[in-house]
């Protein structure tokens, strides 16, 4: 019985220092993949207009920053921090970035931007704005 309780405590230190060993990566949604049968493998970084980063607490921002940026930038797009999700994603990279991928020059009156994915979104911006330029190309269509 004293030889199980080091063993046990080595376990879990070795557990928890596994935990902070993850590299940061673009979550390429795979789960999607899983329940639907349909799509045979997994889809683009931002074929929906979000690009998923999962981190840990030691990755510096401008990791996470750069993955989205290449992400996006596969669309011709620019990536902008949505929103911060704590234990949200893997064990060994805990935390999630969500980066939207955007058009800098496409913006709503309100400064929102406009989603580039959503056909019908960009058909609305263009038509209350006419003489301003539009995005690189129509909204990108599904690989």
């Amino acid at each position: 019985m004293h030889l199980f309780r080091p063993l046990l405590l080595v376990a879990a230190v070795t557990s928890l220092a596994a935990c902070s060993i993850g590299e940061p990566f673009v979550d390429r949604d795979t789960t999607f993949v899983i329940t639907s049968p349909v799509i045979s493998k997994p889809k683009r970084a931002g074929y929906n207009g979000s690009v998923t980063v999962c981190y840990t607490d030691d990755t510096l921002p401008a990791t996470r920053d750069a993955l989205a940026a290449e992400a996006c930038a596969a669309w011709g797009l620019t990536a902008v921090q949505n929103s911060v999700q704590l234990w949200q994603c893997r064990l060994t990279v805990p935390h999630k970035a969500i980066y939207l991928c955007i058009d800098p020059a496409m913006r709503y009156e309100d400064g929102s931007y406009v989603n580039p994915f959503s056909e019908s979104a960009v058909a609305d911006w263009r038509k209350a704005h006419p003489t301003q330029p539009a995005a690189p190309a129509d909204a990108p269509s599904l690989p």
